[in-house]
């Protein structure tokens, strides 16, 4: 049952399905050398494939595309909560492209989306803690603030069938079940 609720999760939140919160420090060290062949050589002295990495879904640089897929997914959870009924307001930016570098008042407002979800609804117990700054992000931290963003949306259908099975959804609702 819950991995039916979850494949319904994410067919209706594919940003969800994309968090990514297991890179680890050889994914960093992968992509310093990549970085460090292209300053040397250039970057289409790369193959096709290592291009298409760098370009695309290397996991050991934090780029436009983690920032539209981070953005992506806090705008997606604020719409699912506000389907059952909880406020979480928030600003996103979906549009970051390369050389996009976002200053300091645009990452704090990327944190404060991510407080304001977890405000709105709560995080599991074993859910990592937000970071207090994106200054000098680190690979664990980048995946705490996407693993927040999965168990937020792991959590909701929980919750939700929770709460439809108790009849909290009717509390006070004469007549309406």
């Amino acid at each position: 049952m819950e991995d039916q609720r979850l494949s319904k999760l994410y067919k209706m939140l594919p940003e969800i399905e994309a968090l990514v919160f297991d890179r680890t420090q050889a994914d960093v060290v992968y992509a310093a050398a990549l970085a460090a062949r292209i300053k040397r050589d250039g970057f289409e002295t790369l193959s096709p494939a290592e291009r298409d990495e760098w370009n695309n879904m290397l996991k050991g640089r934090y780029t436009d595309k983690d920032l539209n897929r981070v953005e992506a997914a806090v705008q997606a959870l604020s719409d699912l909560l506000k389907e059952y009924y909880y406020s979480a307001p928030v600003e996103t930016k979906t549009n970051w492209v390369h050389p996009d570098i976002p200053g300091a008042a645009e990452m704090e407002r990327y944190l404060n989306n991510i407080k304001t979800l977890i405000g709105a609804f709560f995080v599991l117990p074993n859910t990592p803690s937000l970071p207090e700054s994106t200054e000098r992000l680190t690979f664990g931290r980048a995946n705490d603030i996407e693993r927040i963003l999965y168990d937020i949306a792991n959590t909701i259908p929980k919750v939700a069938a929770a709460s439809r099975y108790s009849g909290t959804f009717y509390s006070g609702q004469a007549g309406l079940r």
